[in-house]
């Protein structure tokens, strides 16, 4: 029998999970509404820490302003359920599927909070990212795995839900990832200054936004961010993440080691390209270790330090290439918040860095808020990735839309 989560809020009542049949967008004819409108997003990210939603206005002109936002951190048997699947330590179909359908359960619950600040007939569609478990787009056939059912989203929140928003450009011989450029270019470009956009979340990526229309958007993941270091927390200092960055900042980066984490092949390759979780991991980290002759001399707080300045120096690498075309780095993800990382970051690049915030949006929502404008677009038959970050053949309508 599939797990039932009862609802405490007033928009739901308790169920039972059914199947609902999803449906492709493509050749489905959809009437477009005027705008503004309200789009609601959610994203569970490679931290597998929990799920943000987000409220987006979208203005007649183009304007996009957060209307309001949810958090919700998953329970720590959720965490460890997600960690197993990605680790393929669950192989069962039956325990597979649950999941999936779990998770649609909770993100009803982040979006019945949503609800509460907007009449849901103002809400135009879901876009919901989902829960990544495997992203392999270098493999044949290629393919990228996010779960939580967008049927059953549908069907709980009673609104149309767009989800799968990596497939359709894997089809096109692009990398399904990065796909926030083309939101940050939405949001956060300029007519008169370049700028660049860094997203520090379980993997980093950066988007090069020029100020004139003569130069393609640039974007692709520059390696670890916080997972890393997450898991470092996990096994040596029994916490999910490290705050603040507190507990590196009293170790001592092993500049032998990270120069050794620097020389791995992914960094010298050129964009397009993506990762996941299924290269940089515990196994890789390991593995970097067994082979760094320095280990028995640092400490774990040591190792949590040059973890941080692992995923600093990646970022501060690629940004140095961008000037002086580039003066300043706004950064948004949970990365945001380490000030050890940013401080970092900081010190190996001349580059200005700032938050999202003095752009306007939250560098804890920008995630959230591209997938509902994803899936806005995607809704009204308009293409939301960019070739010139994929490395697709051509732009792409993103995404499988289930009805409620």
């Amino acid at each position: 029998m599939q797990p039932t989560i009862t609802l405490n809020c007033p928009h739901y009542s308790s169920f039972i999970p059914t199947k609902q049949e999803s449906i492709r967008w493509y050749n489905v004819p959809m009437p477009r509404k005027k705008l503004p409108v309200y789009a609601i997003g959610l994203m569970s990210g490679t931290s597998v820490d929990g799920i943000d939603g987000v409220v987006l206005k979208i203005a007649d002109k183009g304007e996009l302003t957060i209307h309001s936002t949810v958090n919700f951190d998953y329970p720590k048997d959720i965490k460890d359920k997600i960690r197993r699947l990605i680790d393929r330590k669950i192989m069962d179909a039956q325990q597979s599927e649950n999941l999936d359908t779990e998770l649609a359960q909770y993100y009803a619950e982040v979006v019945c909070g949503l609800l509460e600040t907007i009449d849901r007939k103002n809400i135009a569609v879901i876009g919901c990212h989902g829960q990544t478990i495997h992203h392999s787009p270098d493999s044949d056939p290629s393919f990228s795995l996010q779960i939580g059912s967008g049927a059953e989203l549908a069907r709980l929140a009673k609104i149309a839900v767009v989800t799968d928003f990596r497939s359709a450009d894997l089809a096109a011989g692009g990398q399904g990832a990065p796909l926030a450029p083309a939101f940050h270019q939405a949001a956060f470009a300029s007519k008169t200054d370049n700028r660049s956009v860094i997203n520090i979340g379980g993997i980093s990526n950066i988007t090069f936004l020029p100020a004139d229309d003569k130069n393609d958007v640039m974007g692709f993941d520059t390696g670890p961010g916080n997972t890393l270091m997450d898991y470092w927390c996990r096994i040596h200092f029994d916490c999910d993440y490290d705050n603040n960055g507190e507990i590196a900042e009293s170790g001592t980066i092993q500049l032998d080691f990270l120069d050794m984490l620097l020389k791995d092949a992914y960094f010298e390759m050129p964009p397009p390209k993506s990762t996941g979780l299924e290269y940089f991991n515990e196994q890789w980290l390991k593995e970097k270790l067994s082979l760094w002759e320095g280990r028995d001399h640092a400490t774990n707080t040591d190792i949590l330090m040059t973890l941080t300045a692992l995923t600093a120096k990646t970022i501060a690498d690629q940004l140095n290439k961008l000037e002086p075309e580039a003066a300043t780095a706004y950064v948004c993800g949970g990365g945001a918040k380490n000030r050890v990382l940013i401080t970092l970051l900081k010190q190996q690049t001349t580059i200005i860095i700032d938050t999202t915030s003095a752009l306007g949006i939250d560098p804890q929502w920008v995630e959230a808020a591209a997938f509902a404008w994803m899936a806005h677009r995607t809704l009204n038959r308009l293409t939301s990735t960019l070739p010139s970050v994929t490395g697709a053949s051509k732009p792409t309508i993103a995404g499988v839309l289930s009805r409620p």
